[in-house]
C-alpha cells in the first residue's frame, strides 16, 4: 500500500522529494501523467506533478484537485503539499485544495531545508545568508518572489489560518508538543522555522505523537523525517521477519545460541526425520504453523538445528536405510521446509521480509515459489546478502541469504540491526 503521497508542482521537485524515502528502503515511483492512477501497485511511495507551478492559480486548484481525487480513498497515512524550495508558484492556491479535500487534517508547513542551504528564522526564508527576496528568485520574469516573511507569501492564496512556531519553542525541552497542540485549536496551519536537521526531525517526533493528521508541507526533508517517525511508531508498519536455518554447521549452532534468550527472537525447532515423507512433512508443517501463529516476537526462526533440541540426522546411513541417495533425501527436507517457510509467510501479513540460512534451504524456497533470481542490494555482512527476489509469487519480498558457515556467533543480532535499519518502514 502507498505510505506517502506527494503531489507536486512540477515533475523535478516530485522526483527530488520522492527519492529521499529510499532511505526508507521504500519503493518509489513518480508519475509522469498525474491522473493515471492504474501502476500503483507495489509501492509505498508515489510522487504525482501538476505542472501547476506557473499557471493561473484557479487552473493550479483544479489540476491538484484531480490528483488528489485519483488517491483519496486509498487511506493514505501521509500526503505531502510538496513546495518549491525559494516558495515560487500557487503555493497558498494548491494548499487551499489539501483543506478542502482532506478537512480533518491539519498542516504543518516547515520551508527549511538546510543540506539545500534554506534556512527559515523568525518565520522569513533565507537562501544562505541572503533574505530570499534579496536572492535571483525575486527577479524570475514569470513569478518573482517580493517578500522572504513565509506567512505573507502563503497568505496571498490560502483560504485558511495559520500561525508560526519559532526556534525557541522548537528547541525547548519541554513545551512544543503543547504549543503545537493549542495552535492547532485556532489554525488550520502552522510555519515551523527550521535552519538545522536536528530542527525537522524534532517537529516531525513531536507532529507524530499529537492526536492530529498532518498534511506535510515542505521540499522534502521534513516529509521524509515525519515519515519515519510516524512508521516508526506506529505497529500497523513495523515488520516482522521470518528465519528459516536448515544449516546444522556448529558455526549456526553458535548462532543459534547466541540468540535462544533475546527477546527479539523466537526459535521453533522443525523435526528435519519428519520432513523426508510427505505425509509426516504436512503433519510437522501445521504444528509448526500452529506455534508461529500464537508468537508475537518480531524475528521468528523456524530451525532443524534448535540448541536445546538437537538431533542431527545421519543422512548417509539413513540413505542405505531407504535406499535413495543422500541428494533425495537432502532434496526432500529442504523442499518440505520451503513449503514450510512459504506457507508461514503467507499466513501473518506482517511479515516483511525473509532470512534463509544455508544455500541448498535458499534456493528451495525460490525455486518453489518461481523466483527468477534475487535483486542483490547490499551486503550485510562478509558473504552474507540483502536483496530482493525477482519474480514469481514472492517478487520484490526482501531477502537475506546467508552460507551456514558464516559469520560469527553475533551474526543474527548483526541482521536483525542491519533489518532495522534499512527496511523497517519499507
Amino acid at each position: 500500500m502507498i505510505k506517502t503521497l506527494i503531489v507536486a508542482d512540477d515533475s523535478t521537485g516530485a522526483n527530488a522529494s520522492a527519492i529521499l524515502l529510499n532511505q526508507l528502503n521504500f519503493t518509489t515511483l513518480s508519475l509522469i501523467n498525474y491522473d493515471e492512477a492504474s501502476s500503483l501497485k507495489g509501492y509505498d511511495g508515489v510522487a504525482v506533478s501538476t505542472d501547476s507551478r506557473a499557471v493561473a492559480p484557479e487552473t493550479a486548484k483544479t489540476r491538484v484537485r484531480k490528483a488528489i481525487f485519483q488517491h483519496e480513498n486509498a487511506h493514505i497515512p501521509i500526503v505531502n503539499k510538496r513546495i518549491d524550495s525559494t516558495l515560487r508558484g500557487n503555493i497558498g492556491a494548491e494548499l487551499s485544495v489539501f483543506k478542502e479535500r482532506f478537512p480533518r487534517k491539519k498542516i504543518a508547513i516547515v520551508p527549511g531545508f538546510p543540506d539545500s542551504n534554506r534556512f527559515c528564522e523568525d518565520g522569513k526564508l533565507y537562501v544562505g545568508d541572503t533574505l530570499l527576496e534579496n536572492t535571483d528568485v525575486a527577479k524570475d520574469p514569470k513569478m518573482p518572489i517580493t517578500s522572504s516573511v513565509v506567512k505573507d507569501l502563503f497568505e496571498k492564496q490560502f483560504d485558511g489560518s495559520i500561525a508560526n512556531i519559532y526556534l525557541d519553542d522548537i528547541r525547548s525541552n519541554t513545551s512544543l508538543k503543547e504549543t503545537i497542540t493549542e495552535l492547532y485549536q485556532t489554525h488550520d496551519a502552522i510555519i515551523f522555522d527550521a535552519t538545522t536537521n536536528e530542527d525537522i526531525t524534532k517537529i516531525a517526533q513531536t507532529l507524530s505523537q499529537i492526536e492530529r493528521e498532518i498534511i506535510t508541507v515542505d521540499a522534502g526533508p521534513f516529509t521524509y523525517a515525519y515519515s519515519k517517525a510516524k512508521l516508526t511508531q506506529s505497529d500497523a508498519y513495523q515488520k516482522r521477519y521470518l528465519f528459516l536455518v536448515g544449516s546444522v554447521t556448529q558455526t549456526t549452532t553458535n548462532q543459534l545460541k547466541y540468540i535462544i534468550n533475546n527477546d527479539a527472537f523466537s526459535l521453533h525447532s522443525v523435526n528435519a526425520q519428519n520432513m523426508i515423507e510427505n505425509q509426516t512433512a504436512t503433519k510437522e508443517i501445521d504444528k509448526t504453523l500452529k506455534s508461529i501463529n500464537q508468537d508475537d516476537a518480531k524475528h521468528i526462526v523456524l530451525t532443524t538445528n534448535h540448541p536445546d533440541n538437537q538431533d542431527i540426522l545421519d543422512l548417509f546411513t539413513l540413505s542405505k536405510k531407504k535406499g535413495v541417495s543422500v541428494d533425495h533425501l537432502s532434496k526432500m527436507i529442504n523442499d518440505n521446509l520451503a513449503a514450510l517457510l512459504e506457507k508461514a509467510y503467507e499466513q501473518d501479513p506482517r511479515f516483511g521480509g525473509i532470512y534463509a540460512s544455508g544455500g541448498d534451504t535458499a534456493l528451495s524456497f525460490l525455486n518453489r515459489t518461481d523466483a527468477e533470481g534475487i535483486q542483490l542490494l547490499k551486503q550485510v555482512i562478509p558473504l552474507c546478502v540483502y536483496g530482493k527476489i525477482v519474480g514469481g509469487r514472492f517478487d520484490g519480498i526482501p531477502i537475506i541469504t546467508k552460507g551456514g558457515m558464516i559469520g560469527n556467533d553475533d551474526a543474527y543480532e548483526q541482521i536483525k540491526n542491519f533489518l532495522q535499519e534499512v527496511d523497517n518502514y519499507g
